[in-house]
């Protein structure tokens, strides 16, 4: 698999491509077939890591979106605007939505610090989850309050380039 190193490097390689092509085209010759398709593979394969990295930020942020999800609704559990029942299901509903979302994560050395904080996200949603459940809404808030955090330093390091 080609790793991308520049997120403009396909249209460079596009332009630069077009730009030998002309010249070979002045000079009333063109280049050799092995060069044309090898610039054409390139240039796909520069275009489908682009695509690749925006599909991971996309799915990151989904997970995050279910994350933000499970911390309102406990929010609400400890402040008994919802009630029991709706938290379970519903708090199930997003770790059950992140898992899914991160299985779809490809399997590469980027994804790897993803993954684990994947596991850390339903971590903390799961341990929110049983302490407010068992009345201790002090620790739950506490879980909560570091969901946020870890939430936050993940925003932050997929708005800095993953």
């Amino acid at each position: 698999m080609i790793q991308c190193l520049l997120r403009s490097t396909s249209t460079d390689v596009a332009k630069a491509s077009m730009s030998q092509l002309s010249r070979h085209k002045r000079r009333g010759r063109f280049p050799p077939f092995w060069k044309i398709a090898l610039s054409a593979f390139l240039s796909l394969s520069l275009v489908s890591c682009t695509n690749e990295d925006e599909r991971f930020e996309k799915q990151m942020q989904q997970i995050l979106s279910w994350s933000a999800s499970a911390e309102m609704i406990l929010d609400a559990r400890i402040a008994k605007n919802v009630p029991e029942g709706f938290t379970d299901l519903a708090v199930e509903k997003c770790q059950t939505e992140i898992s899914d979302i991160a299985s779809q994560l490809p399997q590469t050395a980027r994804t790897a610090h993803a993954r684990a904080a994947v596991l850390m996200l339903n971590g903390l949603i799961s341990a929110a989850h049983d302490e407010i459940g068992h009345g201790r809404l002090e620790q739950g808030h506490q879980h909560i309050a570091e969901l946020h955090r870890y939430q936050a330093e993940q925003r932050s390091t997929l708005g800095a380039g993953g």
